[in-house]
């Protein structure tokens, strides 16, 4: 699978892309996504997942080869998702990420952020009566935007995914997780899933997306495990076209702990 690349150069793996849209259990649902797609592990009707080999055969990342660790004997698909989510490996996938600086440490934001924003008013206006008043505006505005709080995705990872495409059912995954839909849709028709088994998965919302590039179909995405970026239930965003033919994925990493409160 082509990995894409923006036009900044910034290169993200299917599991990157995952990650930065919804965090970790989308990065997990990525993961498992691709050994789907190359054949390495089979899904049952009752929604218990096999690997297909016994020796982690085909594992192209450090999560695959995890996953493929699990399905050794039949896992829920629900369990083999939460528990990759969860893992170590999934841990490096989040710090590679913050070396990247596509995600950063979040903070929450202060309940009582906007108080010091209307001190930095008021010492503006006061300062028309005398300048001394000025010096505090500083102070002030810096201490405002401590408070208000940051998500963990950055500007540069916000950018990298604007200019990220479905082409492919992993990266229909990636985007919109297997319970949303791309091109009204099911994305888990794409891989011959019922709804019966991706219901088993947590419902988590996915950070809207907007894309011009997509073929401007609509889609809902929803992520499982907790979500570091995204939000709380099911919403709306742009579509994508994307095939069922075979691929693959590489490298990726997670998103870190809940998207905080306020701005960058």
């Amino acid at each position: 699978m082509v990995t894409p690349v923006t036009t900044q150069g910034t290169q993200l793996s299917a599991e990157q892309v995952g990650y930065l849209t919804a965090g970790p259990g989308r990065a997990a649902e990525t993961a498992l996504a691709r050994l789907i797609d190359a054949g390495l592990v089979r899904v049952s009707r009752d929604g218990l997942v096999s690997a297909v080999h016994q020796n982690n055969h085909g594992a192209t990342t450090a999560i695959e080869a995890r996953i493929l660790s699990y399905a050794r004997t039949p896992v829920r698909f629900d369990t083999i998702v939460r528990s990759a989510a969860h893992s170590t490996e999934m841990s490096m996938l989040h710090q590679h990420l913050l070396d990247r600086k596509l995600l950063q440490r979040p903070r929450r934001r202060n309940e009582g952020w906007w108080f010091s924003l209307v001190i930095a008013v008021v010492l503006v206006l006061l300062g028309f009566v005398a300048l001394e008043f000025l010096l505090g505006v500083p102070i002030a505005v810096l201490f405002f935007l401590w408070q208000r709080g940051r998500k963990a995705i950055t500007g540069a990872g916000r950018e990298a995914l604007l200019r990220v495409t479905a082409t492919d059912r992993v990266h229909a995954v990636a985007v919109y997780g297997f319970c949303g839909r791309v091109n009204r849709r099911p994305v888990a028709d794409l891989f011959e899933l019922s709804q019966s088994i991706v219901r088993m998965l947590p419902l988590k919302q996915n950070r809207k997306r907007r894309s011009s590039s997509d073929g401007g179909g609509s889609g809902s995405s929803c992520s499982s495990c907790g979500s570091g970026c995204g939000s709380s239930s099911c919403s709306s965003s742009s579509g994508s076209s994307c095939s069922s033919s075979s691929s693959s994925s590489c490298g990726g990493s997670s998103c870190g702990g809940g998207g905080g409160g306020g701005g960058d």
